[in-house]
This record gives structure tokens, C-alpha cells and sequence, in this order.
């Protein structure tokens, strides 16, 4: 009887450590499966990007006529497109402030700062400001803009406290990705470019100009120019084709252009895109077709490579407020082209 109790005792046991060692064994292998089905997927980075927004003048008097004061309702549909993107960019025609004297031409503009915070409530993540309204209020008002887009948190390109300031790339990091931001203006004010001890802005003449490129894009993984560059209402010129292909040849990625107050064609080069003008976002250019519609170009991003671009058409209506977007239309960046669009 003993003999067979112990027998039993010793079967369980065996028993015991065979159930234990294969329950061990199979988590063991299973463990790294599990852990590899869980890695995650690069995520889509989505940028997109306006032309001019103008928020004097016409459009002002229309945000109060219209709109009860309320500058919000300007963007209509284009407000869940920008804040659908992780970046959104566009140009700031002119300086947010309340300050400063007028010392430009009889088209000169002043922004009421409330802008900064309906631009921020938007989604406008960065803007240019380097264009020839920016000194309109002197450099008051250019300093003054400056500040409020800080405490907006809205970043700038294409201006700063000084030269230095100027040409450094205004940095966004969205997963493990740095986009980098230059801007350049072609067409002027000449007597506020950005010195070494007082603020203004970068110049596409600088003699610097290609190795300001160049610098921009160390340590960047995308590096996006932007131009005010060009002549108002007519076809891109040799000359913004000269910088645009020189800035990419430097080392930009996307070329970025505004101030013809019309949309311009794109252009596929070494395959990057260059878009010649955005034309008008907002603006209270009433008298064509052609200068109350915008373009805005959309780009995706995985593992720090543009996947897709698009562009999509604005409409605004003669009150200013944005009235209908298009469809996006898709862009082959796979073969160098001029992709027609400017009628």
C-alpha cells in the first residue's frame, strides 16, 4: 500500500512539472508574436497650404456689414479643412496691429488684432510675413505683429528681430518628422529687410540667398520656401521659375508662392512641387472671377517621404467669406511637368 501511495505521489508530481514547463513554453513562444503585431504604423502627416489673407479694407467693412463684426465666419467650409491638417500655412498680407502711421502707398493695410486669435482659433499654424504690406504701419506695426502671433502661437517665417532671426528656419516636429520654414519676399519693401541689430525681413535678392537654403535644410527632413515673388494677375515669370529651381537645387522640398492676387500653374521639378501662386484666400478683390478664387495645396507625409498631393479651388463670394471648395484634384509628382491650371 505504501509502495503505490508513494508511486501515485511521484505521478502526480511528474504530472505537475510537465503542465507547468508547457504552459511556460507556450507563453514563452507566443510572447514575441503578440509584440509584433502590435507595432505601430507610420502616421499620414497632412500640411496644407493658402495664398494671400487680407483683413483690412473691403473685408473689414464686410465682417461688420455682414457678419455682425465676427471675422470667424470668413473662412465658412475652409475651417474644417485647415483644422483637419496638422499644419496649416498661409501668408499674412499686411501687420495685426493697432498701432503705427501709415508710410506705404495709398494701399496700405492694418489688421485689428483680434485677427491673431481668430487666425489661432482657425487652425493657421504658421504664416508668411515676409511681403511688401508688411512695413505699411512702419515698424510699429511690424513689431507689434511679431508679438502677437507669438502670444497667439502661431509661428512666423520670413521675418525676425534681426538678420539672424530672419533666416533661421522656423522648426515643427510631428512624429520623429522636422519641417523646416524659410520665407523670402521678391517684391520688396527693400528698406525694412532684416539688418544685424533691427527687425525686418529676408529677401529673395540677398546674396546669401542659396546658402540660406542650404542651412535651412541641415537637420531638416522637409525644408518648404515660400515666395512673395511675381507680377500681379499675369502667368509665372522666368524670374520665380530662376528662384524656385535654385531654392530646390539648394535643397528645398516644396516650393510655396503667393502675390499675383491669381492662381499660377505647378510645376514638378527634380520631383519636388513648386507652386507658382496660391493666388487670393481671403482678399476684397472684387472685380474678377479670377481674383475671388484661391488654390490651396495639400501634401501627406509618411516616414518623412510626400506620399500624396492634391489641390483643391476656393471660392469667395462678394462679401469675402469663403462659399465653396472643390473636390481635390490629385498630383503626379512622380514625373517632372507643368501641370496647367491658370486659364
Amino acid at each position: 500500500m505504501r509502495n503505490t501511495l508513494i508511486a501515485f505521489f511521484v505521478l502526480i508530481s511528474v504530472l505537475g512539472l510537465f503542465f507547468a514547463f508547457k504552459n511556460e513554453e507556450t507563453i514563452s513562444y507566443e510572447s514575441p508574436i503578440i509584440s509584433e503585431n502590435l507595432k505601430p504604423e507610420p502616421k499620414e502627416i497632412k500640411l496644407i497650404f493658402f495664398g494671400d489673407i487680407m483683413l483690412d479694407r473691403g473685408v473689414k467693412s464686410s465682417v461688420l456689414k455682414n457678419f455682425g463684426g465676427d471675422g470667424n465666419l470668413l473662412f465658412g467650409p475652409a475651417k474644417d479643412l485647415i483644422q483637419s491638417a496638422d499644419i496649416a500655412f498661409l501668408n499674412l498680407e499686411g501687420p495685426i496691429s493697432d498701432g503705427g502711421r501709415r508710410v506705404g502707398s495709398i494701399y496700405s493695410f492694418r489688421f485689428d488684432p483680434i485677427y491673431s486669435s481668430i487666425l489661432q482659433n482657425t487652425g493657421i499654424d504658421i504664416v508668411s510675413f515676409a511681403n511688401n504690406h508688411v512695413g505699411d504701419y512702419s515698424t510699429t506695426a511690424f513689431n507689434d505683429t511679431l508679438a502677437h502671433l507669438e502670444n497667439a502661437q502661431i509661428l512666423q517665417t520670413g521675418a525676425g528681430l534681426n538678420y539672424e532671426d530672419a533666416k533661421t528656419p522656423r522648426e515643427i516636429i510631428i512624429e520623429n518628422t522636422k519641417f523646416c520654414f524659410l520665407g523670402f519676399s521678391d517684391v520688396g519693401p527693400d528698406w525694412i529687410k532684416a539688418k544685424e541689430d533691427s527687425a525686418g525681413i529676408l529677401l529673395a535678392s540677398d546674396p546669401e540667398f542659396e546658402n540660406i537654403i542650404k542651412s535651412g535644410k541641415l537637420g531638416c527632413d522637409i525644408l518648404v520656401a515660400s515666395f512673395h515673388w511675381g507680377d500681379e494677375y499675369k502667368h509665372f515669370n522666368v524670374r520665380q521659375e530662376k528662384l524656385a529651381k535654385s531654392a530646390i537645387d539648394a535643397g528645398a522640398d516644396i516650393i510655396i508662392g503667393h502675390h499675383p492676387h491669381v492662381i499660377q500653374d505647378i510645376e514638378i521639378y527634380k520631383g519636388k512641387i513648386i507652386v507658382y501662386s496660391l493666388g487670393n484666400f481671403i482678399f476684397d478683390q472684387y472685380f474678377s472671377p479670377e481674383t475671388l478664387e484661391g488654390m490651396n495645396l495639400s501634401l501627406v507625409v509618411k516616414d518623412k517621404i510626400i506620399t500624396e498631393a492634391s489641390f483643391r479651388k476656393t471660392k469667395q463670394t462678394r462679401k469675402y467669406n469663403i462659399e465653396s471648395i472643390s473636390e481635390p484634384t490629385a498630383i503626379d509628382i512622380s514625373t517632372d511637368q507643368i501641370i496647367k491650371i491658370q486659364k
